[in-house]
């Protein structure tokens, strides 16, 4: 059996804060909380919020069924937070 690798910290450039948590529409969104995105279509699942000196935006993975990839949109473009989770976990 082989060793298991050390997970390193990610550093962000100076100037970036960047939380795990984040409020929108009145929901508290976490890693995981499933979200629609304006003029785009499928759920998205909540990854992260960055905010830096001049912009604002959320990570996201998800999209049409069957060609998820990781986004990023700017957090006015959040639609609707969704009470119920749909995408399935792999």
């Amino acid at each position: 059996m082989g060793r298991r690798k050390k997970k390193k910290e990610i550093e962000y450039p100076e100037g970036w804060s960047v939380s795990f948590e984040y409020q929108a529409n009145g929901r508290n969104l976490q890693p995981g909380t499933e979200l629609s995105i304006k003029n785009e279509r499928g759920r998205f699942k909540f990854v992260k919020h960055v905010k830096t000196e001049n912009s604002e935006w959320i990570d996201v993975i998800g999209g049409p069924p069957k060609s998820k990839m990781f986004r990023s949109f700017g957090v006015d473009r959040v639609k609707t937070v969704h009470w119920k989770n749909r995408i399935k976990s792999r």
